[in-house]
């Protein structure tokens, strides 16, 4: 027994002595971002707020907000829905209080916060919390016998209560006012204790003797009074003439850092946390923070963009701001490029890179310029970019969506449609609407496509299913649309200036079902908002524009149903006077063209009022180009050795 305790006493020394596992730092190797940088700045400086941040995988949201939320003005709360830890309710919990428990720890303990030291008892508030909870939930445990994990239990009302002490602790901490006249007791006590050594070396001065003479007393006397004229105009100085006290130094308040909810791939939170009751909570203790008490800001950053269709489900998404983030402008990734690419290229390979030519395949994901740039110095330059790994996954997955929705049994049609529906929407009525299809007319060609793995509607710890176009009950998110939609979409994207499509304009056309499958099977994108900067232009085409137009004749933009290939290079050349004609090469005809439709697709883009679709990486534009190449019709109007679809009489 004695053994034991002193083993646990050994144990609790050491946990005094480790740190807070909790850090937040922002991560090395960032590339400056300007505007989104000041766009989410601005969020932050104002009102509390629930913020939405939307955009790809690999866009670098994370990164970005690491880069704002380190300044001293923030206080962060990170949840990283990427690590397994965060697997259920009760380690949710637990992160949530200990988190809580640090940032009033933090608080009390800040040298640049004097004043601040009685919030350690708030700390105290979340720790005693979460240790009754854990008591409770052990006994329980070890009354049912052994084995079970020690946190299974944790139930609704104990997160409700632990944002309500949230809730409450902030209140306190926002109205609390430190005394800022009142010097420390440390320094009182060390002023009066020197004062009374002072007194106490000081002799009292001797009575003087009777035999001592008279002017030796006047001079006693004369000297007193000297010091009491010093004392009295000390006494004026200190004074701001109406007989206030002056201070010495004015000291402004110390400034209040602002904690931050971060949630990190939020999208995964209805699948770490089966209950809606838990769920709904958990969303509307935010709300209460952000838009009632403006007591902190809520950060969930996505890249799944049908998560704002669950919030508006809850009933959450209305109070909500977004944000989208997209890749990076071409003159930044133009400067990214020459900065920090080209010197770690050897000079003998530099030749074989051509600016144009790689950010027509990755457009502005530097993720992907460097990871191709990498393969490509160690292959010796003798890497193409369809031998890259990012284009071979893209060009694999445009065909596996053709192949599995062409060869897919067709739907068997339905005696009662009507009842179908209301039998199916009654058995998903208790799930939130991001699990279930969107309720729609089917396809004209029905297809299962080829399945997609997606945590919001598995377990983010199983397997993901295999292929099965014979399962009725499969509720993976499988395309549902037939090859020739995702043809007739891929070479709609391919056509030259055309960077986005409506999406509410395709939902009419092809119905809403096949387009959010095209989503969920990671083909397209939705951007609910436009990002913060435009991406795919160069800021110093608008100034070329007038002088192209001047001397090139607008270049003809090809319609959805042409190929897209530029035929009749001399329609392009400018006719002017004999004085002022003058060649243009192949290339600088090829660059004028291109400049002429960033211009289109620039003003083509704003003219769509609502949702845009994008492929979802750049490299996937530039692989449908291949895989459109690949199922449309030679010469000899043979059919691609890929699959015999019917109906694409257009490719």
């Amino acid at each position: 027994m004695l053994e034991e305790t002193k083993r646990e006493l050994s144990e609790a020394r050491e946990r005094a002595q480790l740190g807070p596992t909790h850090t937040f730092c922002s991560l090395p190797g960032f590339y400056d971002r300007p505007k989104e940088i000041k766009a989410i700045e601005g969020v932050l400086k104002g009102e509390p707020n629930f913020t939405v941040l939307f955009g790809a995988s690999s866009v670098g949201k994370t990164a970005l907000l690491r880069q704002v939320l380190t300044g001293p003005k923030y206080h962060v709360l990170h949840f990283d829905l990427r690590i397994a830890g965060f697997a259920d309710l009760a380690s949710l919990y637990v992160s949530l209080s200990q988190q809580m428990e640090s940032f009033f720890m933090s608080v009390a303990e800040d040298p640049d916060m004097p004043g601040y030291a009685e919030f350690e008892k708030e700390a105290w508030a979340f720790k005693h919390d979460r240790l009754s909870v854990e008591k409770r939930v052990s006994s329980a445990v070890s009354s049912d016998g052994p084995g079970g994990a020690l946190l299974g239990e944790i139930k609704t009302s104990d997160v409700a209560r632990l944002m309500e002490l949230f809730q409450s602790s902030l209140l306190k901490y926002w109205n609390f006012q430190p005394s800022l006249d009142a010097k420390p007791s440390s320094q009182e006590s060390k002023t009066s204790g020197d004062a009374g050594s002072t007194r106490s070396q000081t002799p009292a001065p001797k009575q003087p003797s009777g035999g001592l003479s008279s002017r030796l007393a006047m001079f006693l006397r004369r000297r007193k009074k000297a010091e009491v004229k010093v004392d009295e105009k000390k006494r004026e100085q200190e004074t701001n003439g109406n007989g206030e006290a002056q201070r010495p130094e004015e000291r402004p308040p110390p400034v209040k850092k602002m904690p931050v909810f971060f949630i990190d791939e939020a999208h995964k939170l209805p699948a770490l946390i089966r209950s809606t009751d838990a769920m709904k909570c958990l969303l509307d203790a935010m709300l209460v923070l952000t838009k009632q008490d403006r007591l902190c800001h809520v950060i969930h950053a996505t890249s799944d963009p049908f998560y704002q269709t669950w919030l508006r489900q809850l009933n959450v998404m209305q109070h909500c701001k977004i944000l989208t983030i997209g890749d990076y402008p071409k003159v930044d990734t133009r400067k990214y490029y020459r900065d920090h690419i080209l010197p770690t290229v050897p000079r003998e390979l530099r030749s074989g890179l051509d600016f144009e030519t790689l950010y027509e395949a990755f457009g502005g994901k530097l993720a992907h310029w460097q990871d191709y740039v990498a393969d490509y110095v160690n292959s010796g330059g003798m890497l193409d970019i369809q031998q890259s790994s990012h284009f071979l996954q893209a060009h694999a997955l445009l065909n596996l969506h053709v192949i599995h929705s062409a060869q897919a049994p067709p739907a068997q049609p339905s005696a009662e449609p009507e009842a179908t529906s209301n039998r199916h929407s009654h058995q998903n009525g208790s799930q939130p609407a991001l699990h279930r299809a969107t309720p729609t007319a089917p396809a004209v060609t029905s297809g299962s496509g080829f399945r997609i793995y997606s945590p919001l509607t598995a377990d983010p710890h199983a397997n993901p299913p295999t292929f099965s176009p014979t399962d009725p009950d499969s509720t993976d998110s499988g395309a549902d649309y037939s090859a020739t939609q995702l043809l007739r979409v891929m070479n709609r994207f391919i056509q030259p200036g055309t960077r986005v499509l409506s999406y509410f304009m395709l939902c009419r056309e092809m119905g809403a079902r096949a387009i959010d499958a095209m989503i969920r099977g990671r083909v397209l994108d939705v951007r609910w908002t436009d990002p913060i900067s435009r991406e795919g232009w160069d800021p110093r085409v608008i100034s070329m524009g007038a002088r192209i137009r001047e001397s090139v004749p607008a270049v003809q933009r090809h319609g959805a149903n042409s190929s897209g290939t530029v035929v009749n290079d001399q329609d392009i050349l400018a006719e002017e006077d004999d004085d002022a004609m003058y060649a243009l090469s192949e290339e600088e005809i090829v660059r004028m063209s291109q400049r002429e439709w960033e211009l289109q697709a620039a003003e083509d883009e704003e003219e769509i009022v609502g949702p845009k679709l994008v492929p979802i990486t750049p490299i996937m534009r530039y692989a449908m180009r291949k895989v459109v190449d690949e199922y449309r019709d030679d010469d000899d109007r043979t059919v691609s050795e890929y699959a015999s679809l019917s109906g694409v009489e257009e490719y």
